[in-house]
């Protein structure tokens, strides 16, 4: 006998990973800044750090119960901005748990944090907000 079951599955975001509020004096090498699943923000070489940064919060709803959910990151990922010209930030490193089980609900949670990377090349980074996707993969 072969049962199925349907999965409704769904991530729900309820907190976006935030890098916080950093200034670069120089692009030369390339710096990092880092937001950790605890909330602590590290910073490298050339990023000064202003307002510290936030893990993601996400919530796995709708899953099988008590069940292992394996989670990887898509990386490396660039950055988009929405006015002018700059160089982009790679996310270059998430930090996560790679499984987690669901509870007697379906539902599982995770804390997400990354790190962001400069180009190191020389170029310019406007003043503005930087996007980024951050594409996880789930498999159970």
């Amino acid at each position: 006998m072969f049962l199925c079951y349907p999965v409704n599955a769904d991530w729900i975001i309820d907190e976006p990973l935030y890098f916080g509020v950093f200034a670069i004096s120089s692009n030369s090498s390339q710096s990092s800044i880092s937001v950790s699943v605890n909330n602590h923000t590290y910073a490298t070489n050339a990023i000064h750090t202003i307002k510290g940064g936030r893990a993601a919060e996400i919530r796995l709803v709708n899953f099988p119960i008590y069940t292992r959910l394996f989670i990887t990151a898509v990386l490396p990922q660039k950055t988009t901005v929405f006015a002018g010209s700059t160089e982009q930030f790679v996310l270059s490193q998430v930090d996560m748990p790679s499984s987690v089980i669901t509870n007697s609900n379906g539902e599982a949670s995770i804390r997400v944090g990354g790190t962001l990377t400069t180009s190191g090349n020389g170029g310019r980074y406007l003043n503005t907000t930087y996007d980024v996707t951050l594409m996880l993969s789930l498999n159970y």
